[in-house]
């Protein structure tokens, strides 16, 4: 018992520390460089003459054909080895020089900020020196990132297999990184660190871990447990790397990756992100996460008040890819919503073994950084601007659907939690959200104060997903008895949308409208289908009269969907579901802060408050993402005419001009609603509106 409560208070001085001292770096670096490259470097040492033709002046160049204003460079890689002379850990055999040295005090030389890269996750080499190091399962054997431990050496590899180590304290890799880290601020003046691989350890089952385990009374069969004691390891390594870099360099950025994806895991639900300087949000929309993946994750970070940095590729299919190139007008696409949502922008590449840029990776990123040159003023500091709200489930398709939805409709919205209520006028709660009482308690204050609520499926149930928390005028009854139905609309909800029943590919909760208006009914089809008992290809026709449950209802300020059309919309997208969301959040929308008309559903809008500079941006983007092959890709940039912008802020505009072209707009003003018609314009145009 001892032991745990020394062990408890040791997590709550680091978690006191976190705050205050993330806040502190957060204000000195408030704005991280706009235009910035990752240069990867995970070298093999089968490859001979490592880094020979690098050539301080062609390097230079590079950076500045790319109009960089800061570029991460490598102190260690995945296979292990330095690129410089170490002590600590071993410089690659194949290596005659300090590389790290070098690049250092080439960007220095031209004004360019050069944080050090340094891998802690994968490290292969390490792994086969020191298996006493590496991260293992529950049966004691050890952890590999698609990587086979007995296959041959002759075998093919996978790509992007690694073997994992266990970076937490107790164990002797943590010490031999806080070493090398010590070495590296000791040997260099450092403008940041960027630690990699942060999201490959859920669980570990080393000696260390486990011992610590024994120590916190986890039970190790319990995988929740163990989970957030991994994390809560994790966020004392990463403090102590902090204070370590702090003690040398105090003005040094610390960036530790993959804490910042929104999402559901024990590094994100245990805020490892604050202890970084900034957010950096690695992606690769091509692949990865798509290209509507980063709204979402800057909002909820421009939010909490740190600042943003929007990573992608020059890659076209897969980080690190040798020879991949996207084209430039898709860095430039990129780059323009980056800045659109608030964030800087950077790009990743991989320098060639031997040293030598690639002079077309930098031409095609200093296009678009061109670009990012005259419009980065009218994002960086921006925070996101709106009367909508997103309350965040932690279900990543019932929260995306929702954001996809709000993105095709042009409905910009910030992500809420009770601190953000009273600056809302709707707020939407997702389907599988499980609110805590007093939540919900502060969410009923808000509604009987005139704030407005939409919500699907169980999102508004208490823990036993039987009760309602939140007062929909609606009785839960039971689940419902199909597995699928279909939604009638009534008069009120209907606009632009079929009088027909139309598919719901999962049903909605069985619920009797007892207080509520029902603006949509559910019609149950004849049957459910069975080898037995079916009808056609797929789903059974619907019955000629409706069930006596609704699919919609509205009571007073709130509008309750039976449905979870949160995941009918991330799986199935259908336009219906869409209008259907739409039809019902424009009852309860009256006064958003920003409305678009005549801006197709590919594009995007992101509406951003510059305090300091006394103005809004409204950013849009067209280019519509294609699906070819296995990737995502930006081609065409048409020209869009005949949009318009209404905007309601509470401040008098009284100038309103757009960018990059710097050329004045004429608006109209009736009452608090100011409205513009654009120009023409393709891709990406800003609309700056200064009070």
């Amino acid at each position: 018992m001892r032991n745990r409560l020394l062990g408890y208070l040791i997590i709550l001085l680091i978690l006191d520390w976190t705050m205050v001292g993330a806040q502190v770096v957060q204000e000195r670096n408030a704005y991280p460089p706009s235009r910035q490259v990752h240069l990867d470097f995970h070298t093999s040492e089968h490859i001979p003459a490592i880094g020979q033709q690098f050539d301080k002046k062609q390097f230079q160049e590079a950076l500045r054909m790319a109009n960089v204003n800061q570029v991460n460079v490598f102190a260690k890689c995945c296979h292990s080895w330095s690129y410089y002379p170490t002590r600590v850990g071993k410089m690659h055999p194949n290596l005659s020089f300090d590389l790290l040295g070098a690049q250092l005090e080439a960007c220095k030389e031209i004004g360019v900020k050069a944080p050090i890269y340094y891998i802690v996750g994968w490290s292969t080499n390490d792994a086969n020196d020191h298996p006493e190091w590496c991260a293992r399962k529950r049966d004691g054997s050890f952890i590999g990132e698609n990587y086979d431990m007995n296959a041959p050496g002759s075998a093919s590899k996978p790509f992007n297999s690694w073997r994992t180590l266990c970076w937490l304290p107790g164990g002797d890799y943590h010490k031999h990184i806080l070493k090398q880290v010590e070495e590296l601020c000791q040997r260099y003046k450092v403008d940041g660190f960027w630690f990699d691989m942060y999201h490959i350890l859920p669980r570990c089952y080393c000696y260390s871990c486990v011992h610590r385990y024994s120590m916190e009374g986890v039970d190790m069969n319990n995988h929740a447990a163990v989970e957030q004691s991994v994390a809560r390891a994790s966020k004392q390594h990463m403090a102590e790397i902090r204070s370590l870099v702090a003690k040398y360099h105090p003005d040094a950025s610390v960036f530790f990756n993959a804490t910042p994806h929104v999402n559901n895991s024990a590094v994100f639900t245990n805020r490892l992100y604050e202890l970084n300087t900034q957010q950096e949000l690695e992606d690769l929309p091509t692949t990865w996460g798509g290209y509507d993946k980063l709204p979402l994750e800057a909002k909820f970070h421009l939010g909490k008040g740190s600042s943003v940095v929007a990573m992608s590729g020059k890659f076209h299919k897969a980080w690190g890819e040798f020879g991949g190139f996207k084209h430039p007008d898709a860095i430039k696409y990129e780059a323009a919503a980056m800045i659109a949502n608030g964030a800087s922008c950077n790009f990743g590449d991989q320098l060639h073994p031997s040293g030598k840029m690639d002079m077309d990776t930098y031409r095609n990123i200093g296009e678009a950084y061109k670009y990012v040159e005259k419009i980065e003023q009218y994002g960086l500091n921006g925070k996101p601007y709106s009367r909508l709200g997103l309350w965040l489930s932690m279900n990543e398709q019932a929260d995306r659907g929702i954001v996809n939805m709000l993105l095709e409709m042009h409905y910009d919205f910030v992500v809420a939690d009770t601190g953000n209520l009273d600056d809302l006028e709707v707020l939407v709660i997702p389907s599988q959200t499980r609110l805590g009482n007093d939540q919900a308690k502060r969410i009923n204050e808000w509604v009987n104060k005139g704030g407005k609520l939409i919500s699907f499926g169980k999102g508004l149930m208490d823990s036993t997903r039987t009760s309602f928390l939140i007062d929909a005028g609606v009785r839960y009854v039971s689940d419902g008895t199909y597995s699928f139905d279909y939604i009638k609309v009534k008069k009120g909800v209907n606009k632009h949308l079929v009088s027909s029943p139309f598919l719901a590919y999962k049903s909605g909760l069985k619920i009797k409208a007892e207080k509520a208006d029902v603006l949509a009914g559910v019609v149950e089809p004849y049957f459910g289908r069975t080898y037995s008992h079916y009808s056609s290809h797929r789903e059974t026709p619907y019955r000629l009269v409706e069930s006596d449950h609704p699919a919609v209802v509205r009571h007073g300020n709130v509008v309750y969907f039976s449905h979870d059309l949160d995941l009918l919309y991330y799986s199935h997208a259908a336009r219906v579901h869409r209008q259907l969301f739409q039809n019902a959040l424009d009852l309860l929308y009256q006064h958003p802060a920003l409305s678009i008309k005549n801006l197709p559903s590919a594009g995007r809008v992101s509406f951003l408050k510059q305090s300091i500079q006394d103005r809004y941006v409204a950013h849009l983007l067209y280019s519509p993402p294609l699906q070819r092959g296995e990737v995502i890709v930006i081609e065409d940039f048409p020209k869009i005419s005949d949009v318009v912008i209404e905007v309601r802020v509470p401040e008098k505009i009284r100038k309103v001009f757009s960018i990059p072209d710097n050329k004045p707009l004429s608006f109209s003003r009736s009452g608090d609603l100011i409205r513009v018609k654009l120009s023409p314009f393709s891709m990406h145009v800003g609309i700056v509106m200064e009070y």
